[in-house]
Order: C-alpha cells, then structure tokens, then sequence
C-alpha cells in the first residue's frame, strides 16, 4: 500500500462521488450497529467503553507518528481531561 503523498497527483488526486456513497452508507449501517449496541450496556460500561475507544485511537494514532505512548498514562491524561478523576492524577513526561 502506498500513501496518498506517495501518488503521482498528489495533492491533487480526484475521485468519484459515486464510488464513495456505498462505502459512507455501510459506514453508516455499522455505526448505527455499533451504537444501537454502546445503547444497551449499562451506564458505568458505556463510559468505560468510550474510554478505551479513545485510548486506542489515542494510541495508534500516535504510532502512526512514530511516538509510542504509555497506555496508563494517556487513560490517565483522557480522564483527567474529562474531570473523571476526583483528585487529577499526576502524569509522568
């Protein structure tokens, strides 16, 4: 796989709409699954399942910079944010 700065018409690569729509509808269908199932869970289980949803996308979006981050750390940071922590924990550097 190649990444989209690799393609010769970079940045100015084209597409068509319609190649697209099927994709953003199942997108849409599985988002609606996806939450129709967040829904059903207990409140305390939804929080936590929103957390670690934002743990790992924390995560691996910074891989993808190359920075590797403590997991403990960046749910600490997420909470703490988000004023889930009583007393904010104290995050290491």
């Amino acid at each position: 796989m190649i990444y989209n700065w690799e393609l010769p018409d970079w940045p100015n690569f084209k597409y068509q709409l319609q190649n697209l729509e099927p994709i953003w509808y199942e997108f849409a269908v599985e988002t609606g699954e996806v939450n129709g199932m967040l829904n059903e869970l207990p409140d305390p289980m939804q929080q936590e399942t929103l957390l670690q949803l934002m743990l790992t996308e924390a995560i691996k979006s910074s891989e993808i910079e190359g920075e590797y981050l403590n997991r403990t750390d960046v749910m600490s940071s997420i909470r703490n944010n988000l004023g889930l922590n009583p007393i904010p924990e104290v995050l290491s550097d």
